[in-house]
């Protein structure tokens, strides 16, 4: 029987906690299986290989893999590695080979090699530094480019993935994943480009901008990697009361609670509706996706979970999951095929701090 387990990274709580998801009645149950891993702050699965990857911001930095249990969604400890900085943000690239780390501290993105079985193999190399703040890394479908977020610099940056046999170069370039920059495109400055997400082709890259709320589209060379902005939508209406925020830094001032602080973009699995997070109101706004030209049509905004930080749809596209890093609560939203109207389905208690959700279909 096929079961779907919900991982969530409870960053305060120090903890990855599994539950089971039912998308017939959109029902979430706790598993009662927890795995320890000190400040998660993101993870990623490779349902295939049967893993799970936690990246920490602890001292020192970790990337940790787990083995799941397709049955009960318990985690086992598979295998650990230092990364070279911080991170905010992990992926796995298309082939299975590399797991990406984007560290927003140390304005680094890093790969760490993978073996056949999905293991670390040896330790995380640093990129060329996209710029300050990166707070988002992810493959292309197709695994030729990999694409940057630079929410400081105001920038989207794309790496070309060469042999992964390619030695080191003068400059210290990574050898781990290969990446080689291979070019960028600017934001308009203090828009904070933070998330990202593919459609299921790679022909249209969305970027969910954290300070001015902005989702800008862009279409996608497949030869060469090159973006080009097709539009910049809002995703927080005026009627939300907000103000441009701007870049928070540890130790920095913070913005007032009636600026923009957007979160998370995610796609529904049939690509017809697009959703994106904003904390300062805790709301989820919803677009419609033109699936030609990928352009977006704004349909409104629906409350949620306090300070949602972290979204995700399930395998089967019928439901979006939020989780509130202030509520510490998962909840569960039925997708309206017709118009994207999200409807409560469950909601469930998380550890303190959730940040980020992983949806596995075994």
């Amino acid at each position: 029987m096929s079961q779907t387990h919900v991982y969530v990274g409870c960053a305060s709580a120090g903890t990855v906690e599994a539950f089971t998801f039912d998308p017939d009645g959109g029902t979430l149950t706790p598993t009662g299986h927890t795995a320890e891993v000190d400040a998660v702050r993101s993870l990623a699965a490779d349902a295939g290989r049967g893993l799970l990857y936690a990246g920490a911001s602890a001292k020192p930095p970790a990337l940790s893999a787990w083995r799941m249990d397709p049955a009960t969604g318990a985690l086992a400890a598979a295998a650990d590695t230092e990364l070279a900085d911080s991170t905010a943000y992990i992926s796995l690239d298309a082939g299975g080979g590399s797991i990406r780390s984007a560290s927003y501290h140390q304005n680094a993105v890093n790969s760490v090699e993978l073996d056949g079985d999905g293991l670390p193999t040896s330790p995380a190399r640093r990129a060329p530094s996209p710029g300050e703040k990166a707070h988002s890394v992810r493959s292309s479908p197709d695994g030729r480019f990999v694409y940057a977020c630079s929410l400081g610099s105001d920038r989207v940056v794309w790496y070309s993935v060469p042999n992964p046999a390619t030695a080191l170069d003068d400059d210290g370039a990574d050898t781990a994943g290969g990446l080689a920059w291979a070019g960028s495109i600017d934001s308009a400055p203090g828009s904070g480009p933070r998330h990202q997400v593919f459609n299921a082709d790679g022909s249209r890259l969305y970027v969910i901008h954290e300070m001015s709320g902005e989702v800008a589209v862009y279409a996608r060379d497949a030869e060469s990697g090159a973006l080009t902005e097709l539009e910049r939508v809002e995703s927080v209406p005026p009627a939300l009361g907000l103000v441009p925020g701007f870049a928070r830094s540890s130790g920095g001032p913070v913005p007032g609670k009636d600026a923009i602080w957007c979160a998370d973009i995610r796609l529904g699995a049939d690509g017809a509706y697009l959703f994106t997070t904003e904390r300062s109101t805790s709301t989820v706004s919803t677009f419609a996706v033109d699936r030609t030209t990928g352009r977006l049509e704004f349909l409104r905004t629906t409350d949620t979970e306090q300070q949602p930080r972290g979204a995700a749809v399930d395998a089967t596209g019928t439901h979006l999951l939020v989780c509130g890093e202030l509520s510490g609560h998962l909840s569960a939203y039925r997708i309206d095929p017709a118009d994207g109207t999200l409807r409560a389905t469950d909601r469930a208690a998380t550890g303190d701090g959730p940040l980020w959700i992983e949806v596995v279909a075994h």
